[in-house]
């Protein structure tokens, strides 16, 4: 082909070893194939299918237009990295905005041609809004039209007279073939200052619409097109695509079930398991699909994990037979301690049934400390660079991810994370332990998830023992999928909650639990602290008893990853010696162990009723667990107003104060109803609506700065802090810095690359005002030499800082 382009004196180049024609037309066939691989319903912008497949193909064709000129040729084929910089950093060197333009009037000839009033008219400004920022983050899209001013056009007017108009003429003229577009490249550069006037004209009325109609469909439908944009046009950059066409059985988790023996209902666990199972998988075949947000609320430890997959599965091949979408499923998660322990579940199921492992085009793990590895059906090898662009491009049939990963792509301006925007677009969305979600954020993810269900046929599955009232049941805004959840939470009878809402101080505690610790030498023990200093002061307490046959632990974000994963597994196992263990609100977040005697210090009721499931989990005790909730304070305030939200925990106040001080597991499904249905009626939305207003008017960057899925709570300024604890993060630390003193920007990264996975274990966050050991500014990372350990970090509680009377939460 690149013959035949020869012949045609083509010379333009896009890349130093790629032709401007050839990038132009492979970005533009991408995005139009990527668009026409799903099935969407956008009737509402007056656009079908094929328009919107005919706006990514010129959105595409025209991104990078302003390649065409000398300057940019020049900085392209410049042989000296420093001269190259140079010329970077001059803006008439620069493409997008001239691209920017073009796209513009390529797009409104486009729309005018189709004579047309319901198609959505400002889809050139959209396409110049994306095509402007294709290579950076999106900024607020008033700023980004106000940025044409005449210093700017200025350079424009440079551009356009270094323009090869010989060569984009006949470039167009090829790409544009099919199109009714009366494209002339003389026009373009005669009449440009004019299309910039009516941009800017538009702008006005365009940002008034939006303020007006506050219609979320505007964001999602330019996050898609940008989405698609900066995905074709970094696979072509790449030369990296993987799009293999793999099928999974819907029975794969039934199969595994009976391999495993996993279809005996010996004993309660068992029987509730299986029945929760058959409800979920066989409502498949009644579903109504025009419906496409469910939730499965059973209790914790029912096995809502494979009930889940199995659901999604199912699902995921009727909707391939019926309504021809290819749906991915994307399983979700709050938090990485639990990440681990569920893809180890999936990937077991495969390993099992398949008898092999599941490449990464099936079943992709994608968070900070997996490893950077891909694999292909036909055992082709990705890693480094390569492997972290597949990855995070949610290349795979299956991504099990973390909560940031997710909803910091559907609510951001960041290039990276928008990349895999649109692969949301008809997927299966399992969000597990979603009562995790902020309260204040409930409005906003209600109105994107309901645009991504109603306008991409996105299907999301909510899972919890605590469900959060984000689509209210009553008024048929979620179904739920597990019809006879009462009965599940009546039939379980594992635990009894003791509350105390007397505030009690440290001393005091420590009394109690020392006495109960000593008086049931068989039972294993859980305290969960809502403060690091208040972990650490009961920890050392209960550690100092020595008691005999024990087992001590002490988990909190302290610890460095490698350290507290070990430990996790470390309880988790049988070793002969009763356990204590003392942990901060990490231990919550789905944690698989079980302990005959949990205390709790006072959180909202979702936290309580986690914590409730670390407490004779499998039923297997010889008596209901024992989960003890008590206030405790410092000589300032209870710990709980640390950490947690006033309003929260008044709302919990309320719901507990008329109760009797003990509690039965049948009595938390109402519990937890009960406070959300308070929360939902009485918090304020004003949050949330803001955000809204940002997002309903294209303000991506003003809202990216504002949206936090994890809040820091402290209000203090941390530093990331390698902590050299043994020899093999001595050999990391050396790797890291070897790696600092690359002096190729590309080689630092693919380097850096290589030791992520092993240089993450050994981080961990610390307020700086805390940090006094080595602070390495020109690395903008805190060390811990190893000759320094002892003075700064403790093998059984991590991070030794000066315990302040100001407490640090987890």
């Amino acid at each position: 082909m690149e013959k035949e382009l020869s012949s045609c004196d083509f010379h333009l180049r896009s890349h130093p070893d790629k032709l401007l024609f050839r990038h132009l037309s492979n970005v533009g066939n991408k995005s139009s194939l990527t668009s026409e691989e799903k099935s969407l319903s956008l009737e509402k912008f007056g656009i079908d299918e094929n328009s919107f497949s005919k706006m990514t193909y010129l959105i595409g064709v025209c991104h990078d237009f302003g390649k065409g000129t000398r300057y940019f040729q020049r900085y392209l084929l410049e042989t000296n990295p420093s001269i190259q910089r140079s010329l970077k950093n001059k803006k008439e060197y620069h493409h997008g905005l001239i691209s920017a333009i073009f796209t513009y009037y390529i797009l409104k000839k486009y729309v005018d041609s189709l004579n047309d009033k319901n198609i959505l008219k400002y889809t050139p400004i959209i396409g110049y809004l994306i095509v402007k920022r294709h290579h950076g983050n999106l900024k607020d899209a008033e700023d980004e039209i106000l940025e044409l001013d005449e210093d700017t056009l200025e350079i424009i007017d440079l551009q356009i007279k270094s323009l090869d108009t010989s060569e984009l003429k006949t470039i167009y003229e090829k790409l544009f073939d099919g199109y009714d577009i009366s494209f002339d490249i003389d026009t373009f550069c005669n009449e440009y200052r004019s299309i910039t006037n009516d941009i800017l004209k538009n702008r006005r009325k365009f940002i008034k619409l939006l303020k007006k109609e506050q219609f979320t469909g505007y964001y999602l439908i330019t996050l898609t097109l940008y989405s698609i944009l900066i995905n074709s046009d970094k696979i072509d950059a790449s030369s990296i695509d993987v799009s293999s066409e793999i099928e999974i059985s819907p029975e794969l988790v039934d199969k595994y079930k009976v391999e495993k023996g996993f279809q005996n209902n010996e004993g309660i666990m068992n029987k509730v398991r299986n029945e929760i199972y058959e409800e979920v998988t066989e409502s498949i075949e009644k579903l109504d699909l025009n419906k496409k947000i469910y939730s499965i609320s059973v209790p914790t430890g029912s096995g809502k994990t494979l009930t889940s997959l199995s659901f999604a599965l199912k699902l995921k091949a009727r909707l391939r037979e019926e309504k021809r979408i290819k749906a991915k499923i994307i399983y979700s998660l709050p938090f990485l301690s639990i990440i681990d322990q569920n893809y180890d579940v999936f990937e077991d199921v495969f390993k099992t049934v398949e008898t092999a492992n599941p490449s990464e085009e099936v079943l992709l793990k994608h968070h900070h400390l997996a490893d950077i590895f891909y694999r292909t059906q036909d055992d082709e090898e990705f890693e480094g660079l390569k492997g972290l662009f597949l990855i995070e491009g949610w290349n795979a049939e299956i991504i099990v991810t973390t909560f940031v990963q997710f909803f910091h792509t559907i609510v951001s301006n960041k290039n990276r994370s928008l990349r895999k925007f649109h692969t949301i677009a008809n997927s299966i969305v399992i969000l597990d332990e979603i009562q995790s979600i902020p309260h204040k954020y409930w409005l906003l993810l209600k109105q994107i998830i309901s645009g991504f269900a109603e306008y991409f046929n996105t299907y999301f599955i909510f899972v919890t023992a605590t469900q959060p009232l984000i689509f209210d049941p009553e008024k048929g805004e979620i179904v739920e999928l597990v019809k006879n959840k009462d009965l599940y939470f009546r039939e379980f009878d594992r635990v009894k909650l003791n509350i105390n809402l007397n505030p009690m101080d440290m001393d005091h505690f420590k009394k109690i639990i020392e006495l109960e610790v000593k008086n049931n030498p068989e039972k294993d023990f859980l305290f969960v602290l809502n403060t690091v200093k208040s972990s650490l002061e009961i920890f050392n307490h209960l550690n100092n008893l020595k008691l005999e046959n024990s087992d001590y632990y002490y988990l909190s974000t302290n610890i460095i990853p490698k350290e507290r994963l070990k430990k996790i597994k470390e309880i988790k196992e049988k070793s002969g010696k009763r356990k204590i263990i003392v942990s901060t609100q990490l231990i919550e977040a789905g944690v698989d162990i079980d302990v005959d005697v949990v205390y709790r210090d006072f959180a909202t009721i979702d936290s309580i009723n986690q914590v409730s499931g670390r407490c004779n989990r499998n039923s297997s005790k010889s008596s209901r667990g024992q989960v003890n909730i008590v206030i405790l304070k410092d000589e300032r305030k209870e710990f709980h107003r640390y950490i947690y939200s006033s309003f929260l925990i008044d709302k919990t106040k309320e719901v507990l104060k008329d109760l009797p001080s003990e509690i039965y597991e049948k009595d938390l499904l109402f519990l937890n109803n009960d406070y959300f249905r308070k929360v939902k009626d009485t918090s304020s939305e004003d949050e949330s609506k803001e955000l809204l207003s940002y997002i309903n008017e294209l303000k991506f960057k003003t809202l990216s700065s504002d949206f936090r899925l994890i809040d820091d709570k402290t209000g203090y300024e941390k530093i990331d802090v390698f902590v050299e604890n043994d020899k093999e993060a001595a050999e990391i630390w050396k790797e890291y810095l070897v790696m600092k003193s690359l002096k190729n920007p590309l080689d630092r990264k693919e380097k850096f690359l290589s030791i992520r996975k092993r240089f993450n274990e050994y981080i961990i966050s610390v307020p700086k005002k805390d940090f006094s050991c080595e602070e390495l500014e020109d690395l903008n990372i805190g060390y811990i030499p190893f000759e320094q350990i002892k003075h700064y970090y403790d093998p059984e509680t991590g991070f030794v800082f000066e315990l302040k009377s100001t407490m640090m939460c987890d």
